[in-house]
């Protein structure tokens, strides 16, 4: 039943595409790379800026599992670019140094920098609130570039440095800081571009793994139909086990598909969700599915994980279940059937 629910809803996305994926104001970078004897598109660009010591490269760091490099890390020099792979796809990633003599280059060279992006991450260091104005004045001109080239790249805003501690202490004034600084952002892009926003912090990594994750998933097509099959899924054991959570990761831990029965559901799992991807580093060395799962119970707590592969992909993908200790143990068959539908939409 749900296997024919999932077909249908393939269809009305394949129609739905074709007026979703209309061609934009620009043509997509066509930079081509070789991998294992393969040629393959760049398909997205994502620019990362903003300000000098803002947090960019930490940022960036923590989405590549380097987190011991950040206390290491110096200023970066003029523009770093790098290729990740998502669900497949090559994603160009600049990460552009903030400092103002960098600044004013990228400026005086804008189709160099700025052409062709799909995304534009700007970072505020939300502590640092001598800059906020020369923050804002910078953002301004990074919008005034992309009119002048004509494209409309998605704006996420991340207030970076939202750290638990200063958060707490700042309280009022600091949500007060970031509605002002909303308004004046909105002021900026007036209504041409989407702009999302979201706090970060490198002492809370799911607010950076999450914010990323979200922003990819905005320009995977499948992600719609893919949230609808997960959330089938859960809704088909409410009578069964009860599904609490499940997370559908990538090897680099950026979020493919998720379902939350509640907010404690969601704290529970994405507080654990590191501490099974180390479990499963460690492990890591048999690739057939099924043969690399776990089961682990922790309070009132029942926790799946497992890793598949699809054919697109090079690096394995993970699935974390959650569901209550007191119910009956999900069967096999049942997290196969559920991997087998992921495949054949990812």
């Amino acid at each position: 039943m749900l296997e024919q629910k999932i077909q249908s809803e393939q269809e009305i996305l394949v129609k739905k595409k074709k007026f979703k994926l209309q061609p934009r104001k620009y043509d997509l970078e066509k930079t081509l790379i070789i991998k294992k004897d393969r040629t393959r598109e760049i398909s997205e660009k994502i620019l990362f800026t903003g300000l000098d010591n803002s947090g960019k490269t930490s940022i960036i760091k923590v989405l590549q599992k380097e987190i011991s490099q950040i206390a290491m890390l110096k200023p970066t020099r003029q523009a770093q670019r790098k290729i990740f792979e998502y669900l497949g796809r090559d994603i160009s990633e600049w990460d552009l140094g903030g400092q103002l003599k960098y600044r004013i280059a990228y400026l005086k060279e804008p189709t160099k920098y700025f052409d062709r992006s799909n995304v534009c991450i700007y970072v505020i260091d939300i502590q640092d609130r001598e800059r906020m104005e020369e923050s804002i004045s910078y953002f301004s001109d990074v919008i005034k570039e992309f009119r002048k080239l004509e494209i409309s790249p998605l704006i996420y805003i991340f207030f970076h440095k939202y750290d638990p501690t200063y958060a707490k202490n700042e309280g009022i004034h600091l949500e007060g800081l970031i509605s002002q600084l909303k308004d004046e952002i909105r002021n900026i892009v007036e209504e041409e571009f989407n702009v999302s926003y979201s706090n970060t912090t490198i002492y809370d990594l799911w607010s950076i793994i999450s914010s990323f994750s979200d922003l990819l998933l905005k320009i995977f097509p499948q992600s719609e139909l893919l949230d609808k099959t997960i959330q089938e899924f859960a809704k088909s054991l409410e009578t069964e086990n009860a599904c609490n959570a499940i997370l559908v990761l990538d090897s680099n831990s950026l979020v493919i598909g998720q379902y939350f029965e509640n907010e404690e559901s969601k704290q529970i799992l994405t507080k654990s969700t590191p501490y099974f991807l180390t479990l499963n580093d460690s492990l890591e060395g048999n690739d057939v599915q099924g043969e690399q799962s776990m089961v682990i119970e922790r309070g009132n707590k029942r926790f799946y994980t497992d890793q598949f592969r699809i054919k697109r992909v090079n690096q394995p993908l993970f699935i974390i279940l959650m569901t209550p200790k007191k119910g009956e143990h999900l069967l096999r068959e049942k997290i196969d059937s559920f991997i087998n539908l992921l495949q054949g939409i990812i």
